[in-house]
């Protein structure tokens, strides 16, 4: 089996990269793919640049060797509708079962994505649980898993809620250290990004 863990990575963190580290243990994967979008339809307008969030995971991964980066929507330069890249995928890897990573948070907005009703032909769906959030009443067309030895029973269609350690970081939260939005935007000086993102990101993010 292989992952892809898909977000717009605004920037990069800790959470992210520790979670699929964990996830990549946790259900076996012989590849784990951190897949950032180049536009997601479902978010305003990012802070960092198509460019400069990639140059971030590339530094990121530097620490997180046994993760990689999946480019193809990142470059693909229209919106990100996850049903092409999963088709895609299924595409490039045909003897191979896909696990698509998302957190609670996406999962409660599936309904609001594209042909999202479709995705169970093509992934297995983990979703990232996290505190507070309570899973949503459907499950769509997938079938629970309760252990991760189900989904290598069958190609596709299975959902397994997946728990790591809880990480309280949030993309929003770094973002809210690094902008001044009093300022228009600029970066803020004199703020602590220790614990938070790697250090060779922080230090990318010193030099802009």
């Amino acid at each position: 089996m292989i992952g892809f863990f898909g977000g717009s990575f605004d920037p990069i963190h800790l959470g992210h990269l520790n979670n699929a580290q964990q996830l990549k243990q946790q259900l076996k994967l012989s590849q784990l793919f951190l897949m950032p979008c180049h536009l997601p339809v479902h978010k305003n307008n990012l802070k960092f640049s198509t460019k400069q969030r990639l140059e971030m995971l590339e530094h990121a991964i530097q620490s997180f060797p046994t993760l990689e980066i999946d480019t193809r929507e990142i470059k693909r330069q229209t919106d990100s509708y996850t049903i092409d890249s999963l088709k895609q995928i299924n595409q490039e890897h045909p003897k191979q079962s896909i696990c698509l990573i998302i957190g609670m948070d996406s999962f409660n907005d599936l309904s609001s994505w594209k042909d999202y009703q479709d995705f169970y032909q093509y992934c297995h769906l983990i979703v990232l649980e996290r505190p507070g959030q309570q899973k949503p009443a459907t499950i769509y067309n997938y079938t629970s898993a309760i252990s991760r030895d189900e989904l290598t029973k069958q190609a596709t269609g299975l959902i397994y809620f997946a728990k790591t350690d809880a990480y309280d970081i949030s993309s929003s939260q770094i973002r809210g250290i690094l902008f001044d939005d009093a300022t228009d935007g600029k970066m803020s000086a004199n703020q602590s990004l220790a614990g938070l993102l790697p250090s060779s990101v922080i230090n990318y993010l010193e030099k802009l």
